[in-house]
């Protein structure tokens, strides 16, 4: 199976469903061509962090499927974190819902 991605700004979710593993996995990327300070991207990364932390409870409704997924931020300023949580919502209950149209 070949990975798919979605978007909502300022957000992008690469992700590829699995059959084997216990728990999804989750990897975080700020590019340094947005950010120069590590300071600055590894900030964007705790909040990426935390607004998937707070909402993977969403995916949970996926019996099997567990993915593994990578989150790029796509923003070239500091985001709100409300903005960030915002649009991991979306694109969670996206691949959420995604997924479960597919067991079908």
């Amino acid at each position: 199976m070949e990975g798919k991605t979605h978007s909502k700004f300022p957000i992008k979710i690469f992700f590829l469903p699995t059959e084997n593993l216990e728990t999804h996995l989750a990897a975080f990327a700020v590019p340094k061509r947005n950010f120069k300070l590590a300071v600055e991207r590894n900030r964007v990364k705790r909040q990426l962090r935390e607004a998937y932390r707070l909402n993977k409870h969403l995916l949970d409704e996926i019996h099997g499927k567990k993915f593994v997924m990578l989150f790029l931020f796509l923003g070239k300023i500091k985001p709100q974190y409300a903005e960030l949580d915002k649009a991991m919502v979306k694109l969670l209950k996206k691949l959420g819902n995604e997924m479960s149209q597919n067991q079908h």
